[in-house]
């Protein structure tokens, strides 16, 4: 294990002056135009504006950021993958570098860091703005600098490992998840190198020191940035979003048993899909290693990783890649498995120079199949999509309207497109959740007291009512939740919902659809589930709006292509379902249904849409069963109850409906139209005390 690193006629020397550029090359080829969906809108534009971004705040990244904001290449949005894509490059070369420090073998330390920079998973995150670059990035060097530790055990380059920890802290907290596996290797590996007063200090100063970056998040909050997401300018609030207090309770062990495990396969899976059978070639590689503590180590990273995967996050693997830090390390252990294989060829002497040469070769052009096979799945150089979408929304509007937004893949590309590229500056910008375009609680001054659904409801129906003169618009991918002052409902309008007093049914302007860019929403190019998502939304709308225009074919032509283009996307199915009931086409609303079934990521809303399809078909009993299941699964949506007691208002049972209605004003007090549908139909609409405990 020991050594340095062949010095074999100075190749190894010359290697990283082809493999960085070459590599990086490739990332800026592939890399997207301008901005990208997700996060990297605000990412984007919190780097752009020396603002915060969600939890846990990001320092780091935002600052280096900045830098790349300044670079005169490009649009901003460019600029910043080009971050992403340079880190990650390094980072392929601090593999190649750990791996040769590990077997003294150029080719075999060249194969596994080009196969790792061309799997689906590294490569997706090197076209556009994403922390994981750069946090790969420090767990390369970290892992790098370990070795190298290990090797002369100098102090010195301890306390730069340490350092170098906490600038990784200052860009991602999931560099917790290497604490286990780094102590137990530096307390093995010297017992006394962290318990002496002395080094002790030592090493806390040079980790704490990097961690003073978050003192930037109270400094740009009280600066006015444009983005500064938490407030954490107290000492409550900025331990609250360090720490992201705010969404442990969401993500982080909630959900059930089942629900783990099924987490636990996909996690699998994706790690499975990025090396296949070259996994085996990983497990020999740790098998070949000497040292049983860099074994227990890389078991550890491992294990950890898995377990911050499955246990701490509930987001989807399809949107988020919490396997990159497993995957550098398999990658590193496939280039020891590599060579301990080309060693045992050479042992064979039934296997001729031929075949092992052979044999080499044919591992070698690992990287080039990666890469061919892969390129077409990463390329992302003709995504316009988040900068169209938010270009869309803001043409959709008049100057002086109002607009909530709800969701990332709204609020962020419009974050993107206000606070970098100045779009819209006459329209007023709201998102739900209070986060960025905040709401302005002055104009609207009244005493309240609830809950935080409750004031939202307050402020929201209060803008609505003072400005719907001049238009109000919500971007949000989920309408069937929003709650309207009396007399107000939603008319689809373009790619919105525009608010409206009186009717809601009229279709929008025509002409509306003629001043959309909508090039990338028909190039032909490799989506993720979130441009699936925007850009099936986008043929939904078209659909919905053609149909409710008196284009029934055309509409239901882009209905069919919504529902293809967004295949795994539970809320898309659902709204066509909902959307096919409410016009008398129900077998295309229960085919809708049932693959909203199949894909669900929240069973309680597939089965209330269900019951209101049942509902819609005059199916009242066939409904009742899945309005009580959706309700037992979220018992405190307010909407599940109410579309039980509608259905139970139409089978005559008048007790049941008026029960149920109470039990949704307890949950929900604001709700107009169900209090005056209760006294339309002679319900009694007093709290029930026993319903409501």
């Amino acid at each position: 294990m020991g050594g340095d690193p062949v010095e074999g006629h100075g190749i190894e020397k010359h290697v990283p002056l082809f493999l960085l550029p070459v590599v990086f090359a490739i990332y800026l080829i592939t890399a997207a135009p301008t901005v990208y969906l997700g996060d990297s809108g605000e990412f984007t534009a919190a780097a752009f504006s020396l603002g915060i971004p969600h939890n846990s705040g990001y320092p780091l990244y935002s600052l280096v950021g900045k830098i790349f904001c300044l670079i005169p290449l490009g649009n901003v949005g460019f600029r910043m993958n080009l971050m992403s894509a340079l880190f990650a490059s390094i980072t392929v070369l601090l593999t190649y570098d750990i791996i040769l420090r590990f077997t003294r073998k150029i080719l075999c330390s060249l194969t596994a860091a080009c196969f790792l920079a061309f799997t689906p998973l590294f490569w997706s995150q090197t076209v556009s703005a994403e922390v994981y670059p750069l946090h790969c990035f420090f767990m390369a060097l970290m892992i790098g600098l370990l070795w190298q530790w290990d090797q002369e055990r100098d102090f010195r380059q301890l306390l730069l490992f340490v350092f170098v920890t906490g600038l990784s802290f200052a860009n991602h907290m999931q560099t917790v998840m290497l604490a286990p596996p780094v102590l137990y290797f530096i307390i093995s590996g010297d017992k006394r190198v962290l318990f002496t007063p002395r080094r002790f200090t030592a090493v806390s100063i040079f980790f704490i020191l990097p961690l003073l970056l978050y003192l930037y998040l109270p400094l740009r909050t009280q600066a006015g940035a444009a983005i500064h997401w938490g407030d954490p300018d107290n000492l409550e609030r900025f331990l609250a979003h360090v720490t992201a207090t705010a969404h442990r309770g969401a993500y982080v062990f909630s959900a059930g048993p089942s629900e783990y495990l099924s987490r636990f396969i996909d996690g699998l899976r994706v790690i499975s899909r990025q090396y296949g059978v070259l996994l085996f070639l990983s497990l020999w590689g740790w098998m070949g290693l000497s040292s049983l503590r860099w074994k227990i180590f890389f078991v550890g990273v491992l294990l950890c990783d898995m377990f911050y995967t499955v246990f701490l996050n509930i987001i989807s693997l399809e949107i988020t890649p919490f396997p990159l830090p497993s995957s550098i390390v398999l990658a590193i252990l496939m280039g020891m498995g590599l060579n301990r294989l080309i060693q045992w060829a050479g042992r064979q002497k039934k296997i001729g120079t031929g075949v092992r040469r052979a044999l080499s070769a044919a591992f070698c052009l690992t990287p080039l199949l990666a890469l061919t096979t892969n390129f077409g799945l990463c390329d992302q150089s003709k995504n316009y999509t988040a900068y169209e979408h938010a270009l869309n929304i803001f043409r959709t509007v008049d100057p002086g309207s109002t607009i909530f937004l709800d969701g990332d893949n709204n609020v962020f590309p419009v974050a993107y497109g206000r606070i970098v590229e100045g779009m819209g500056e006459a329209v007023t910008l709201h998102d739900r959740h209070n986060v960025i375009f905040k709401w302005v609680l002055p104009r609207y001054p009244f005493t309240f007291a609830g809950s935080w659904e409750e004031l939202e409801s307050a402020v929201i129906n209060r803008i609505i009512t003072h400005g719907s003169h001049r238009g109000v618009y919500f971007a949000v991918m989920n309408p069937f939740n929003l709650s309207l002052p009396k007399g107000y409902g939603i008319r689809p309008f373009g790619i919105l919902l525009r608010i409206v007093h009186g009717d809601s049914n009229k279709a929008p302007p025509d002409k509306i659809w003629d001043y959309y860019y909508t090039k990338s929403y028909y190039d032909n190019f490799n989506r993720d589930y979130m441009n699936r998502e925007v850009t099936c939304r986008y043929f939904f709308r078209l659909g919905e709006g053609l149909y409710l225009g008196g284009k029934p074919r055309e509409g239901l032509r882009m209905l069919r292509l919504a529902s293809a283009m967004g295949y795994d996307d539970t809320s898309m199915h659902s709204d066509l379902g909902v959307f096919y009931a409410d016009h008398g086409l129900f077998e295309k609303a229960r085919g809708e249904l049932e693959k909203a079934l199949e894909f669900h990521d929240n069973l309680s809303g597939v089965l209330n849409n269900w019951g209101y399809c049942y509902h819609k078909e005059g199916e009242y009993e066939k409904a009742v069963p899945f309005f009580k299941r959706a309700i037992h699964l979220e018992p405190d949506n307010h909407s599940y109850y109410n579309n039980l007691g509608f259905t139970l208002s139409r089978m005559g049972d008048r007790e049941g409906a008026a029960s149920v209605f109470r039990k949704s004003l307890s949950i929900k007090r604001d709700q107009p139209e169900i209090v005056e549908f209760m006294r339309k139909h002679d319900l009694p609409c007093e709290p029930d005390e026993r319903i409501s405990q």
